[in-house]
């Protein structure tokens, strides 16, 4: 609380961090898809207290670079507990990985299963499947379909080298359970109709797109997997998966105050301590829409000591609204983060955002020489 009083003093955003939410997420995870190993989507939030407590659970890791499988090494975590799930990839980074002796990796054309070709790692294809009820759509540059498949199965098996699996993923931010029931269902559709080809496959990879606001949501998207994995009862593959914002969501929230404001042409403008160049990020590359519950000045302080029951949003319900815009503290106009109707607010007023956890400070810059936003981490 020292060092929140100090920030909120000098007017200054920060993070709360919420360890207790991922170890409640975890939980959630083992309770609902048992079979199925995590590894955790380092791309959606690379703070080293998530990846420490991830790991300390049990969870693994998706690595889409040569940075992040650094990352996660230097840690002390096992190489066997990394995939790296890049389809594209330079040769000196391959080299790299297979160096480090990480164990799995995937393609997904045939140009790519000839950049592995005479090396030692073990190789998904990463299929195309439907994802248009997503958040983040994946399939118009990801995936090979059921012909493009095909050839690099046959492709493999001309170079002597066997396809370990497959993999899919269904768009970041999934809201059709049933897409994940369609992909696993397309995936045994192939093994089956690929029998003769004779690989030994052992690994079906279901990606990642699990919803991590909603435990409701995430429980529908459960129960369409297990009943989906219901078609491979009589084989031995191994299920693995690539959250992300499902265990980062909830475990960050952003306060952040105005600390400018003004009336032009009958609207009101508000610059908060913030951008999209840093922790709003996810409105420009993940197509948020986040949630600002205001705390006037006066309350700030208290409601995050928890002595007090304020009820959002703090103004009163009759107070008069006005065409706002809130812009973020960059010298871009660019740098708008909502238009709407607002009661008049005041500087020193703060916001308080809840679920940044996901795609927020890991896409955060120094843009126009701002820092990025400092954590508070709570235990």
């Amino acid at each position: 609380m020292k060092r929140i009083t100090e920030l909120v003093n000098g007017n200054k955003s920060f993070f709360n961090f919420y360890s207790t939410s991922i170890v409640k997420q975890i939980n959630l995870w083992k309770s609902h898809l048992p079979t199925i190993q995590p590894h955790y989507a380092v791309k959606c939030n690379n703070d080293n207290e998530i990846i420490k407590i991830l790991s300390k659970n049990g969870i693994n890791y998706d690595c889409a670079s040569r940075g992040e499988i650094n990352q996660i090494l230097d840690l002390g975590i096992n190489n066997n507990n990394i995939i790296y799930a890049n389809p594209y990839k330079n040769q000196i980074d391959i080299n790299y990985a297979i160096s480090k002796n990480i164990p799995l990796t995937v393609v997904d054309s045939t140009n790519e299963l000839n950049k592995l070709r005479n090396k030692n790692i073990d190789t998904l294809i990463r299929v195309k499947v439907n994802d248009k009820d997503s958040l983040m759509p994946f399939s118009s540059k990801f995936g090979a379909n059921f012909e493009e498949t095909i050839d690099i199965l046959k492709l493999a098996k001309k170079y002597n080298m066997n396809i370990s699996g497959f993999s899919f993923h269904v768009g970041s931010g999934c809201y059709n359970p049933n897409q994940y029931y369609d992909a696993v269902k397309m995936i045994y559709d192939i093994i089956i109709k690929t029998k003769k080809l004779n690989h030994n496959h052992t690994i079906i990879d279901i990606g990642g797109g699990f919803n991590g606001e909603d435990d409701k949501a995430f429980i529908e998207q459960a129960d369409k997997i297990n009943k989906a994995l219901k078609l491979f009862n009589n084989t031995n593959l191994k299920f693995i998966s690539e959250p992300g914002r499902y265990f980062a969501t909830k475990c960050q929230t952003l306060y952040t105050p105005i600390i400018a404001k003004k009336k032009s042409n009958n609207k009101y403008i508000y610059v908060l301590d913030e951008s999209i160049y840093s922790s709003f990020s996810n409105i420009t590359y993940d197509m948020a829409k986040p949630n600002l519950k205001l705390i006037n000045s006066k309350n700030i302080l208290s409601h995050l000591n928890k002595n007090t029951n304020i009820n959002y949003p703090f103004i009163p319900k009759k107070s008069k609204e006005y065409d706002s815009i809130i812009f973020g503290r960059t010298c871009d106009s660019a740098d708008k983060i909502i238009e709407t109707k607002l009661p008049e607010l005041n500087i020193g007023d703060y916001f308080e955002i809840n679920n940044m956890g996901a795609y927020t400070n890991v896409s955060s810059t120094n843009f126009n020489g701002f820092d990025t936003t400092e954590k508070i981490y709570l235990y």
